[in-house]
């Protein structure tokens, strides 16, 4: 089980319960069962990009707000601000040359 599967389910089982909706409702809207949608609301599966999407339409709220928290963001702001980045470690990616057909 993630700690970010977690926290996110967290986040939509309490919006979810602002909006005073079931995980029933929530399951029939998403077109999972109940217990499915149980299991992503409390981390125990990860969460679809469609999912996530749907969710946060069907609460009203962007998907961003549902994932960029500050506890799940600090961590990762501090693994990144821990690694110093050399230019050896730059990779830019150039597009190839297109041909013309005639």
């Amino acid at each position: 089980m993630s700690e970010l599967n977690t926290i996110v389910g967290q986040r939509i089982k309490q919006k979810r319960k602002q909006l005073k909706l079931t995980g029933i409702e929530m399951g029939r809207r998403l077109g999972i069962s109940q217990q499915h949608y149980s299991r992503l609301e409390n981390g125990h599966i990860k969460i679809t990009v469609d999912q996530l999407i749907t969710i946060s339409l069907i609460l009203g709220v962007s998907p961003q707000s549902l994932l960029l928290t500050t506890e799940i963001m600090s961590p990762m702001i501090n693994a990144w601000t821990e690694k110093t980045l050399y230019s050896s470690d730059v990779i830019v990616l150039r597009n190839k040359k297109r041909r013309h057909l005639k």
